[in-house]
């Protein structure tokens, strides 16, 4: 049996004939809209829970648990009245909204409204996704010395991660010093299979994505049309997830190099939010305030959330003034964090990526009031990014456990190459030497076909006398098959880029002695697999920019891509920043060292992966900054058991350091960039005295608006009494205006507490962006409160194109597209006139959207203008056109004019007659576990292609998502909503394999979804649990001789007694049965459940080995050995199973 445990090159790339050749594809960016078609939040007439019990004790209090009745009596009500009208409810919320979750079409909003108890109606939108050195730069030991140590540090306390999920199997995940509390693992609702997802420190495992598979459908009993099925379990198939959290509370581990999170003894509450990449991304309204509810109900002491959407209004605003009905929530989301963290919950939230956004898109730096939702909640913490005092470059390993230490860790230069499968992270394949091809070392002529198939290719620079590009040696090494380049000096000069690459794949250059080094033991010892790790070595931040000329960035900066204030009603935020890696828009290497996942590829819709083979990636953003102050958040409640939310927060906020001055390129930066400062968790750890609110927000100050008065509560949380100097310390001087304290000092008692109220007065003084700092000092104690107003000037001077891509098929809604204008201050502007422009007329048409200042003209199919909403945002809908094409639409705003456009796709079809059949016999039934092939029209977007032809998986697990491609197979009767896993994708052809999950039914109605949104039509298939046949070799059945070693043709037939390997599809359910897309393992074997009957030429051949291929997916192989007394020639072969018997093939016999 020992050749079933080897790596069979042959069936993946030679034998099967749904193999083409292919590499993993990068194309476009998928245009996903902001606002999800069909999907809204229902905000009915009572107030929830939050709003009568205003603390998450009281909330649990028998009057509570009567009126959270009270309220869902009602709601069922409403709920039967919106089902009577034939529209689909998704869900209901009760805690931190009254709510209800639907699904309809834009025409029946006006009957939902109409429903009695019903106060408004608001559209769902799609959120995103925006540590050795880190957790030091913070002063986490500090931190873990008052909570005993880190042995001890955040022992007992729990980190709800609402996210992509969380590897629990994770090296920084296991502690066996941990002890899980009472009550819990805590699993998904009625799925307590996903427990498996937990272990003594991940103690909850909730996946939401069922409510995301289901968000589109219009009809519970016929989900197939609009079904987008997903994995449903709480695994990581991203690694955000797993990122964050071990940011927050990874153990101890190591990988490049060691790490260990800011709480490292803390429970962690895995919260899935987030679905597969290129399925369901990113979360909706509807689960992001599930999570939040449920990571409440657990006793979660911390939550940690690093997804957002842009802020487009206040967070506590409700009707008019964003268009709304009276009383209901301008953004539902923020408002239920808003309620949640007002009641006592510990939230931390990302402010999102996009300082730089406006400047990226060709209009000014830096991008004010760009903080993201819900951090823009006032009593949530929110979190922006400040660069680490490292960056992780690439290194090159041997991964043999003997190879010398020297060739572990290779310093690397980055060339320009499509870094692939993992983009920054690790990479694996066995390196080849040119050479050994007989070839001179430089690869600058063709390399014998297939010679590097799978393989990496080591290639020396030259030659000297005659040189060639990269570009030429690295399209040859491809050409033969490789996967990736190592390329070495040919000199002892320092190592150089390697640029011009048109490569898919790791492609870098290391010294002459490392190469040849490496060369040596590769050629001494063939086969040899190595790493190319983007994260390879630690290299320091300083020695970094002054070797690639990229001063005046360094350690300890505001990161230039970091969201900055103010909210959109004028509000403080970010709060504070902690370190968030380094700034990608600098250089490419990150700057954060972070866990992550290694089994799924996928790009999400957004181009972006953190698989990584070593479970390791470098990353930046402030989704890495917000954990890190969730992990000190779970640290100062140690430390403090009896702090509130709102004092924790204070803990955190007024103790941040001051040490950070300017952004990475340069500029000086003050409260509207950073908040209160840089986190230092040490100082949070050990404050005593607590301030509330945290930050002084004096807003917008129009003429007549002063004075304005702040009264915030101090309380002396030590057990002495202290007297406190109150002072003002401005940073910017506002003339004629005056921000002043109502008492010099304070005196309190342990325990006590006292207003201290805080007034701007005087004259509104000109123009301008005013901020600084009230201080409370006494010996030991030092609190910084930051305070900020702005004048507007009212002149529009930034713009900042949010959303300007619409979607979708023909004649149908492409989306809202919109826009936010400012001015030089972050004052939102008001009715500033925005125009949008469509080439080639009357491709779409631009009308007006409702609750939102009316465009002029309101419908157009050639330009319209739309002034901007009490936000400065202009909004507009694109209904698009008849015909399939990629218009263009231009904005010009604030002066500056934008690209946007429109993306027309016609919908996928499958053929209605043979539209799916197995991919052996191109026949029906076909079994589930096996391969099947989809034939239509329009199965991919074209412009996701790599190959004009089709693309191939070439990773060992196949993918939910291949070219942002989705299958979905649905059995309403039964329940059922599963995803195939893609091989192959083209525009006429899709090959899957056909989930496990549909044995013992008898047909199932399959789709294709394209991008992310496009649906195609249904097709039943019917289904069998045996439907046997041969794939199709070269020269009759697919086959491999084992005794003679080579694949089997006319040219190179079997003989009677050879033992042969024969691939075939449809034989029916197997022990030790493989996940769906999973290789099968090799100890113990998935053999089939019923031996096959396999004849040549009518007589039976004995079989020694029936079942799946290990290593490979959804591959059957049977071994038999060639019966003698056939006669020679292409006798005729089949396979009889379960009671059915397959077509009959050939097999060249001699």
């Amino acid at each position: 049996m020992n050749m079933l445990r080897r790596s069979l090159a042959v069936p993946r790339y030679g034998v099967l004939s749904l193999i083409l050749c292919g590499l993993p594809a990068f194309g476009q960016f998928i245009p996903n809209r902001s606002f999800i078609p069909n999907r809204y939040t229902v905000i009915l007439e009572d107030p929830p829970v939050s709003g009568r019990f205003i603390t998450l004790e009281a909330m649990r209090s028998a009057p509570a648990v009567a009126y959270r009745q009270q309220i869902e009596s009602k709601q069922a009500e409403v709920v039967k009245a919106i089902q009577s009208r034939n529209i689909r409810v998704t869900g209901t919320e009760s805690t931190l909204l009254n709510a209800i979750f639907v699904t309809a079409t834009p025409d029946r909003l006006a009957d939902l409204q109409s429903i009695p108890g019903v106060l408004g109606v608001r559209p769902m939108r799609r959120f995103k996704s925006a540590l050795n050195k880190a957790v030091q730069l913070m002063n986490a030991p500090a931190a873990w010395n008052l909570v005993g140590g880190q042995s001890n540090a955040g022992k007992g306390m729990k980190i709800a991660i609402l996210d992509s999920g969380i590897d629990q199997t994770h090296p920084a995940f296991q502690d066996s010093s941990l002890t899980v509390p009472a009550g819990f693992p805590k699993c998904t609702t009625g799925h307590p299979e996903d427990c498996a997802y937990t272990n003594n420190k991940v103690i909850v495992a909730r996946s939401y994505i069922r409510d995301l598979a289901m968000g589109y459908v219009t009809d519970p009993k016929n989900p197939a049309p609009y079904s987008v099925p997903d994995d449903y379990s709480p695994r990581d198939r991203f690694g955000h997830g797993t990122a964050t959290a071990s940011a927050a509370a990874a153990n101890t581990n190591t990988g490049a190099v060691t790490f260990t999170g800011m709480a490292p003894k803390a429970f962690l509450g895995n919260y899935k939010i987030a679905g597969s990449p290129g399925v369901n991304d990113g979360p909706d309204d509807q689960v992001m305030i599930q999570a939040l509810t449920d990571a409440i109900a657990d006793g979660m002491d911390v939550v940690s959330l690093s997804y957002g959407f842009n802020a487009l209004s206040g967070a506590l605003d409700t009707g008019a003034v964003c268009g709304n009905p009276a009383g209901v929530p301008c953004d539902d989301v923020a408002y239920a964090y808003e309620k949640a963290a007002e009641a006592g919950m510990i939230i931390v939230v990302a402010a999102g990526n996009s300082g730089d956004d406006s400047y990226n898109a060709g209009a000014q730096y830096p991008n004010f009031d760009s903080i993201s939702s819900p951090a823009n909640a006032p009593s949530v913490i929110g979190v922006g990014a400040s660069t680490n005092s490292h960056v992780m470059t690439p290194g090159v390993s041997v991964n043999a456990a003997n190879a010398p230490s020297s060739l572990k860790g290779i310093v690397a230069e980055l060339s320009d190459a499509t870094f692939a499968p993992s983009q920054i992270g690790a990479n694996s394949a066995p390196l080849v030497d040119v050479t050994t091809l007989g070839n001179d070392g430089y690869a600058c002529t063709a390399l014998p076909a297939y010679s590097l198939i799978g393989s990496y290719a080591l290639i020396e620079r030259g030659p000297t006398s005659a040189p060639c590009t990269f570009a030429s040696k690295a399209s040859n090494a491809q050409l033969a098959g490789a996967i990736g380049v190592i390329f070495y000096m040919a000199d002892s000069s320092a190592p150089i880029s390697p640029g011009g690459l048109s490569f898919t794949g790791p492609g870098v250059m290391i010294s002459n002695s490392d190469g040849l080094a490496l060369k040596s033991y590769i050629d001494a010892n063939p086969g040899q697999v190595v790493t190319i790790d983007l994260a390879g070595v630690e290299t320091d931040l300083n020695a970094y920019v002054q070797a690639n000329g990229l001063s005046p960035a360094g350690p300890n900066q505001v990161a230039s891509y970091s969201s900055f204030g103010p909210t959109p009603d004028g509000a403080i935020k970010p709060d504070l920043v902690a370190v968030g890696g380094f700034d990608p828009t600098i250089a490419f290497s990150s700057g954060m060292y972070l866990a992550s996942q290694n089994y799924d590829p996928t790009l999400n819709g957004s181009l972006e992966t953190l698989y990584s083979v070593s479970r390791y990636v470098a990353a930046d953003g402030t989704s890495f900054a917000t954990p890190l102050v969730a992990g000190a958040a779970a640290l100062v409640k140690q430390a403090h058991p009896g702090y509130t939310a709102a004092q924790v927060k204070s803990a955190l906020v007024n103790s941040a350091a001051q040490s950070v001055t300017t952004d990475d390129v340069g500029d000086p930066v003050d409260v509207e960039w950073l908040g209160a400062g840089v986190l230092n968790a040490g100082t949070a750890a050990a404050a005593t005295v607590t301030a509330e609110p945290s930050t002084i927000s004096l807003g917008f100050v129009k003429s007549g608006v002063l004075p304005v008065n702040k009264p915030i509560t101090i309380t002396n949380k030590g057990t002495a009494s202290v007297t406190l100097a109150a002072a003002v310390a401005p940073i910017t001087t506002a003339k004629g205006a005056t921000v002043a304290v109502d008492k010099p000092s304070i005196t309190l008692a342990a325990g006590a507490a006292t207003t201290l109220t805080v007034t701007l007065s005087g004259t509104v003084p000109a123009a301008g962006e005013y901020s600084g700092a009230v201080t409370l000092t006494a010996t030991g104690v030092s609190l910084r409160l930051p305070y900020m107003f702005i004048v507007g000037d009212g002149v529009a001077f930034n713009a900042n194109p949010i959303s300007l891509f619409a979607f979708g098929t023909p004649g149908s809604d492409g989306g809202t597209l919109f826009i936010q204008v400012t001015d030089q201050f972050g004052a939102p502007v008001v009715g500033s006139p925005v125009s949008f422009s469509i080439s080639p007329r009357g491709s779409l048409t631009l009308e007006s959207v409702s609750g939102e200042p009316a465009c002029s003209p309101s419908s157009s199919p050639t330009s319209t203008t739309c002034n901007t909403d009490n936000y400065g945002v202009a909004y507009v809908e694109a209904i698009l056109g008849s015909a399939v094409g990629s218009p263009t639409i231009t904005v010009r705003a604030a002066g500056i004019s934008f690209q946007g456009g429109a993306t027309i796709l016609p919908a996928p079809q499958i053929n209605a007659s043979n539209g799916v059949s197995d991919a052996a016999t191109f026949l029906t039934p076909v079994a589930p576990g096996s391969y099947i092939a989809i034939y239509g029209s329009n199965l991919v977007d074209t412009g996701e292609l790599t190959n004009a032809s089709g693309d191939l998986e070439t990773t060992a697990i196949l993918p939910l998502s291949l070219d942002f491609v989705n299958v979905s197979f649905d059995v309403p009767s039964a329940g059922i909503s599963v995803p195939g896993y893609l091989y192959f994708v083209s525009p006429g052809q899709i090959n899957l394999q056909i989930p496990w999950e549909l044995q013992g039914q008898s047909s199932a109605q399959v789709k294709v979804i394209v991008d992310e949104g496009l649906f195609g039509n249904v097709v039943t298939v019917p289904l069998a649990a045996y439907a046997p046949g041969f794939f199709p070799g070269a020269n009759g059945v697919a086959a491999y001789n084992a005794t003679q070693g080579n694949i089997v043709t006319a040219s190179t037939p079997v003989h009677a007694g050879d033992v042969v390997e024969l691939y075939a599809n449809g034989l029916g359910p197997v022990n030790n049965q493989p996940a769906s897309g999973s290789p099968a393992p090799s100890s113990p074997l998935a053999t089939t459940t019923t031996q096959p009957v396999v004849t040549i030429g009518g007589q039976q051949a004995q079989v020694s080995f029936s079942g799946l291929t290990p290593g490979l997916p959804a591959l059957y192989q049977i071994n038999i050995t060639v019966p003698s007394g056939v006669a020679a020639g292409t006798p005729a072969i089949t396979v009889a199973i379960g009671g059915t018997t397959s077509k009959a093939s050939t097999i060249p016999l001699k």
